[in-house]
């Protein structure tokens, strides 16, 4: 059965790929594990000298898959060829910074010293909205750490999962450091198991994520979850408003507004809703909306049919449900998976289209009278990925930060990764971290190494 892409802007088939079957499946395992265990030997600078020749292929070839990017998934060209220079940040970062990370680290008082040892090979599920910055951003670090990884990509995606196998080996690696696994998800649960798998990861949703976990628990493997978002945004009535606006916007609606850390529920101080609400309905109709190769689009098609279908009949459900539908939120009249960007108000912190994840360009905004309040509507989700917070005042920063129930607070700014800091998430948004000394060292063995 072969896997197809879609151009998303236009409703074509781009390329249709053979998927893999059992035995090139165990081929790819057993070369996996054969690698990891020669990987394990070569150097830290070795490793990262490999690094450092992928950042700079990823700059040489930024335009190209940058164009592959929007073609599958339909991210406008600006952002998908930033997507793929950040990739490349990332890169330098960790061939730079990461052996320091992974650098034995002695233990005070003690005749000790802890010291990082790769597990082996990896298993990652990757999803389709950042097809070259979360998979590289797993990869550089976990590679680095002296794993072998099989990389599961989205279907909608498989040029780009083609294109990452090509260009890590391109940089150097040895075959069997990176390998792509074109399967569909009825083959992910005995991946999981075989014993030379050490350990998965999962970006997507949270129950893809449940249940790759349910089964790494099975086999005692550990797993490292990225799922799903709700993430608040935060104004208080002292916040710059103009700034707060703008990056509302911005945080909603980048990346097509399919995005786990998208700002999706907007949460203003009743002092200044009103103005707030008209100045951001006014920025969501003035996003440029067409096709994502022109330079100057903002908003391009969403990924799939199905996600126009699905954000359609979130946004029908709310304002059944008592919502105001201040702009857009309709699938446009024309060929491709686009849909008018939409506002709603109104809406209680019960109605579905609030508990679930929204992935498509939809924002909500509240009104809040108090700081206990908006912790309270903040926290009121299953989901805890990140927050962002708009104040002046630092006492308030200080007590709101430790009451947001998150895997990370940004003040008067948005929510992002950068390979520097640690990102994941708590409650049903995952656990364990990625990026920063913290996630290059998640996927490792902590090794106590003591003497007398």
């Amino acid at each position: 059965m072969k896997l197809e892409t879609w151009n998303p802007a236009i409703g074509e088939l781009v390329e249709a790929y053979p998927s893999h079957d059992e035995a090139a499946i165990e081929a790819r395992v057993e070369l996996s594990h054969k690698t990891a265990k020669s990987w394990a030997r070569v150097s830290m600078q070795e490793r990262a000298a490999i690094l450092l020749r992928l950042a700079d292929l990823l700059d040489q070839r930024a335009e190209e898959y940058g164009r592959l990017i929007t073609l599958e998934m339909g991210k406008p060209i600006a952002e998908a060829v930033a997507e793929v220079k950040k990739s490349a940040m990332g890169a330098r970062h960790f061939a730079e910074k990461g052996p320091d990370y992974l650098a034995e680290q002695p233990i005070e008082g003690l005749n000790a010293r802890v010291v990082y040892e790769p597990l082996g090979p990896i298993f990652a599920i990757m999803p389709w909205n950042l097809p070259f910055w979360q998979v590289l951003r797993f990869f550089i670090p976990t590679a680095l750490a002296g794993n072998t990884v099989l990389v599961k990509h989205s279907d909608s995606v498989q040029g780009c999962a083609q294109a990452l196998e090509q260009l890590i080996l391109d940089a150097g690696a040895p075959e069997g450091l990176y390998q792509n696994l074109a399967v569909r998800r009825g083959a992910v649960a005995a991946i999981v198991a075989d014993h030379r798998i050490a350990a998965a990861t999962v970006t997507g949703s949270t129950e893809a994520g449940r249940a790759v976990a349910r089964v790494a628990g099975e086999y005692g493997k550990k797993v490292v979850l990225e799922l799903g978002g709700s993430d608040p945004f935060i104004v208080f009535a002292d916040a710059d408003f103009e700034k707060a606006v703008n990056t509302a916007v911005l945080s909603r609606f980048a990346n097509n507004a399919q995005s786990c850390i998208a700002a999706k529920r907007i949460l203003v101080e009743t002092g200044i809703y009103d103005a707030f609400e008209r100045a951001f309905v006014e920025a969501v109709k003035a996003l440029r909306i067409g096709d994502p190769l022109d330079p100057e689009t903002k908003l391009g098609p969403l990924a799939r049919p199905s996600l126009v279908a699905d954000t359609e009949r979130q946004v029908t459900a709310a304002v059944k449900q008592g919502g105001r539908l201040l702009c857009g939120g309709k699938r446009l009249d024309r060929a491709g998976n686009y849909f008018a960007p939409a506002v709603i108000s109104g809406l209680s912190h019960g109605a579905p289209i609030v508990r679930e994840e929204i992935f498509g360009p939809v924002a909500m905004l509240f009104r809040f009278e108090s700081e206990a309040e908006a912790i309270a509507m903040a926290n009121a989700s299953e989901f805890g990925l990140g927050a962002t917070v708009w104040t002046k005042d630092e006492e308030r920063i200080r007590r709101i930060v430790s009451e947001l129930e998150t895997g990370a607070v940004f003040i008067n700014s948005f929510v992002r990764s950068d390979p520097r800091a640690p990102f994941g998430g708590v409650k049903a948004s995952g656990f364990g971290r990625e990026l920063g000394a913290l996630g290059t060292r998640e996927l490792t063995n902590a090794k106590l190494v003591f003497c007398e």
